[in-house]
C-alpha cells in the first residue's frame, strides 16, 4: 500500500523547507541592510518573518523525521524475540510514520522473529 507524498518525501521536503526559509531569511537580511536585493521595498519585513517561521517548520519537520529514524533502527535491532515483541506497537507505529521502505524492513524483521 502506498503512503501519502508527505511521509514518502518528507526528508527532502523538510530540507527544502529549513533551506528555503533561510535563504528567505538572507535575502531578507540583505535587503534590510541596503547590501542587496533593494528592489523589495517594503516587503522585506514580511519575507523576514516568514522565511524564520518556513525555517522552524522545516527544520522540526526534519529533527522529527531524523528522531524517528533513530528509534525505529534502535527498536528494530532488538535481538530478542521477547522484547522485539513487547515493543512491536511502538515498532508499527513508527514504521506507519516513515515512507514504506521502513514497513518492508519490519516486515523482513518480523519474517527473521516468525510473527506476522
Amino acid at each position: 500500500m502506498s503512503k501519502p507524498f508527505l511521509v514518502q518525501r518528507a526528508n527532502i521536503l523538510s530540507i527544502g523547507m529549513l533551506s528555503g526559509g533561510l535563504a528567505m531569511i538572507i535575502i531578507a537580511t540583505l535587503a534590510l541592510k541596503g547590501i542587496a536585493f533593494t528592489e523589495m521595498g517594503n516587503w522585506d519585513y514580511w519575507v523576514l518573518i516568514i522565511g524564520v517561521f518556513v525555517a522552524l517548520i522545516g527544520g522540526l519537520w526534519f529533527a522529527t523525521y531524523i528522531s524517528n529514524i533513530r528509534k525505529f533502527h534502535k527498536l528494530l535491532n532488538e535481538q530478542s524475540k521477547a522484547n522485539f515483541m513487547k515493543k512491536q506497537d511502538d515498532i508499527e507505529y513508527l514504521a506507519w510514520q516513515l515512507p514504506l521502505k521502513y514497513e518492508n524492513e519490519l516486515a523482513m524483521k518480523k519474517k527473521y522473529f516468525g510473527l506476522k
